[in-house]
């Protein structure tokens, strides 16, 4: 059970990582999406609100799931189920906050790009202006 609870933590402290390293690269206008599972169900929030509730719903998770995990109600549940059940969450929520951060990324650079003039594609000669 400790070991659960301890990979749950090292889980928990990736996404603490994580949330800080795409504090720090994201650029301030970018928005990072909360999703539901599905591109439908989607809400894009701002950086900071986005990385503050993936990293919000991970430590809610953690505490629920080690609350759950060590309480008189999991007595009776096999053990392999109170060992794996904390970890797998876990895995799953720093996945989903890797993959929200990934998208906010390439949507900031697809932004950027679409603001930006395209450079001259290689053999191609302006046009003479006619007087």
């Amino acid at each position: 059970m400790i070991a659960s609870l301890a990979i749950g933590g090292v889980l928990l402290a990736g996404m603490v990582a994580v949330t800080g390293y795409a504090s720090v690269r994201l650029p301030g206008t970018a928005r990072v999406p909360l999703h539901a599972g599905t591109p439908e169900h989607r809400i894009w929030l701002s950086k900071r609100g986005g990385l503050s509730a993936w990293l919000t719903a991970g430590a809610a998770a953690f505490a629920l799931l080690a609350w759950l995990s060590l309480s008189r109600m999991a007595e009776t549940w096999a053990s392999s189920i109170r060992m794996t059940l904390l970890p797998a969450v876990m895995c799953v929520a720093l996945a989903a906050e890797v993959a929200a951060i990934i998208m906010a990324r390439q949507a900031a650079a697809a932004g950027l790009a679409a603001t930006q003039p395209a450079p001259a594609e290689a053999g191609q000669r302006e046009a003479p202006e006619s007087k």
